[in-house]
């Protein structure tokens, strides 16, 4: 059993940068694996169209979330937190695909409606 997701793109992410603008990256966290895209220098509209794939070991519940995280990557110091969002997978489990545009939150969980993310997600069921 599988979960494809496809990263597509991001847009309006803050600019935590004080030279330049962000560069982003995007990790996945899913029953204790993780992704990680590309980082896309200097840019606060990133486009991956980057494909991973999840095995699940007994399948997916829908109960089941998807973390996603938006760093700013940086060469010295800690990459800072642009976003986040945990995306429910209870209508990928239940149709097997699922398209998310979606706004992210900030690293406290406050609603930032102008950053969004875009992704893909097919499920492989178990037969």
């Amino acid at each position: 059993m599988t979960l494809q997701v496809t990263v597509q793109k991001a847009t309006n992410l803050p600019n935590v940068d004080r030279f330049g603008k962000s560069d982003p990256f995007c990790v996945l966290l899913l029953q204790g694996h993780k992704e990680k895209t590309k980082v896309i220098d200097d840019n606060l509209d990133p486009v991956w169209d980057e494909n991973f794939e999840f095995q699940v070991a007994g399948g997916l519940s829908p109960a089941e979330v998807l973390k996603i995280e938006v760093y700013d990557h940086e060469v010295l110091g800690k990459n800072r937190v642009l976003g986040t969002l945990d995306l429910q997978l209870r209508e990928v489990v239940q149709k097997g695909r699922m398209s998310v545009n979606t706004s992210l939150r900030s690293k406290t969980g406050e609603p930032m409606p102008q950053s969004k993310i875009q992704l893909e997600l097919v499920y492989t069921s178990p037969q």
